[in-house]
């Protein structure tokens, strides 16, 4: 982390701090990383997004009081055959957001299977979140709202 204190043209004080962390995000392929993405760092959502191939990085910085937090995002592909690459994206990430679609249950099972493998390969210190979207389409949800998540023991 770094400091700085300077001032904007308009005299407010700028972000006295500055963190920069790396994010990943993974799931299976048409869950909708990238429109999470496209939408948080550019506020916009096409309905047909076209696949990602590899993955896809784009940056995107939040003002929280004095600190401005600055993302690095790496939208991995989900196809299976993008698989291998995983890891190169998510070495060094100091979060994770895996994603599966509500409307779809196997992706949910899926994102276990991601889950499962950030715990054994990432950092230990990674934050993982686990994000189900597509809740415009809630009609056709097939991931209930409160689903428990099966632990090594049962």
């Amino acid at each position: 982390m770094t400091s700085r204190s300077t001032a904007r043209p308009n005299g407010q004080p700028q972000a006295s701090k500055i963190c920069q962390f790396k994010l990943v995000l993974l799931g299976e392929s048409a869950v909708g990383k990238s429109s999470l993405v496209l939408r948080f760092v550019k506020g916009q959502f096409h309905e047909y997004q076209e696949s990602t191939i590899g993955a896809a990085f784009l940056t995107q910085s939040v003002c929280l009081d004095d600190t401005t937090v600055k993302f690095e995002i790496w939208d991995t592909a989900g196809q299976e055959r993008y698989h291998s690459l995983a890891p190169m994206y998510y070495r060094g990430a100091q979060a994770a957001i895996v994603v599966y679609d509500i409307t779809n249950q196997e992706t949910f099972a899926r994102a276990k299977t991601w889950v499962k493998e950030l715990q054994r390969q990432a950092s230990p210190s990674i934050v993982i979140a686990l994000a189900g979207n597509k809740a415009d389409l809630a009609n056709k949800r097939m991931v209930e709202y409160e689903v428990r998540w099966p632990t090594e023991s049962s």
